[in-house]
């Protein structure tokens, strides 16, 4: 990845990446799940949580938002990242998907 660049994280879910039958737990497991996901990603290209500009949030029902800001606020750094979150309909049983870009800054 070069210097000075954008990495999109595509939606992530809470699976278990070791087991993909585990069973998804409530919205506080696989919140912690998804950005644990998108953070062993990130590292995989040498960013972190930190560097993260833009984050979309796809939750299925509403009654899940305190739960799932709290987790979210525990686990991504301040300043939080600008941050869009939408409720919908989602596959696979999954309470919550998260999408991230991130940004590499050059050294000077």
């Amino acid at each position: 990845m070069p210097s000075d660049s954008l990495l999109f994280v595509s939606g992530q879910g809470g699976f278990n990446p070791d087991d993909r039958d585990a069973e998804l737990g409530g919205i506080e497991i696989q919140t912690e799940r998804t950005v644990e996901n998108i953070r062993k990603i990130l590292a995989q290209w040498g960013l972190t949580l930190a560097d993260v500009l833009k984050v979309n949030v796809f939750l299925t029902d509403r009654k899940h938002y305190e739960t799932f800001n709290q987790v979210y606020s525990r686990l991504f750094p301040q300043p939080y990242p600008a941050r869009t979150l939408v409720y919908c309909e989602l596959n696979f049983g999954l309470l919550v998907e998260i999408d991230v870009i991130a940004r590499r800054r050059q050294e000077r």
